[in-house]
């Protein structure tokens, strides 16, 4: 799904660049920023459903699925049941990506984000769908979910600092502000492609290291003149 289809605003809420020669267009705001979603650059491969774009970085030990790796299974089946019940159609590349833990472990997160798994679709306060949280920082600070339009098997992937999931889990104390929600991706896994390449890009610079060629096309996506400081 398209952003200009979509009923929420376009916004990506991401983390700063500026050790990659990116600081004029993306500067520390802090844990994260809300950056121009027209401004982002391409993504340097192509997305098919595959992730074979994903098989050049290593499992590490420290990935998204530690957090909750016990109960990822027993929910991706929950999640998959009541979605069925549901009639919402959750995305073939969403479902193939949970299910396979090869994959997973290949995503690094700076910020220590986690797949955060809702085990059941819930209904989206705008528009006409479903939203399924898939993802948190680990400080509460952001979720991504899935938006899923009914009688639809398109999808997208929005964002907010508010939590939406099942009665049960909710923990914020103060009702949520609705008009937070950003698009942030046109299929789950072009937001994932962007988080991977955003977050391997700032632990290489930060740690002193090479970009590799995936790496570097993306920040020169920007067009940024980094000759000069």
């Amino acid at each position: 799904m398209q952003h200009i289809d979509s009923p929420f605003k376009a916004a990506w809420w991401g983390i700063a660049l500026e050790d990659a020669g990116l600081g004029s267009v993306r500067p520390d705001q802090g844990t994260y920023g809300e950056y121009s979603y027209e401004a982002l650059p391409p993504l340097p491969c192509a997305l098919d459903g595959s992730f074979s774009w994903l098989r050049q970085y290593a499992p590490c030990d420290a990935h998204v699925g530690v957090e909750r790796g016990e109960d990822h299974e027993r929910v991706v089946s929950m999640l998959l049941a009541d979605a069925v019940a549901q009639r919402v159609g959750l995305p073939r590349e969403f479902v193939a990506f949970m299910r396979d833990g090869s994959g997973i472990e290949r995503v690094r997160s700076n910020t220590d984000c986690y797949i955060d798994l809702c085990q059941a679709p819930v209904p989206s306060p705008i528009g006409n769908g479903h939203l399924v949280r898939f993802f948190a920082d680990s400080q509460g600070c952001l979720f991504w979910y899935l938006y899923v339009p009914s009688g639809s098997d398109d999808h997208c992937v929005v964002v907010s600092p508010r939590f939406y999931g099942l009665p049960e889990e909710d923990w914020q104390d103060e009702p949520p502000d609705h008009s937070e929600l950003r698009f942030c991706a046109e299929s789950f896994e072009a937001f994932l492609c962007r988080f991977v390449l955003e977050n391997e890009i700032w632990l290489l610079t930060s740690d002193g290291e090479e970009l590799g060629p995936f790496e570097r096309a993306y920040v020169e996506g920007y067009g940024v003149d980094q000759s000069h400081p």
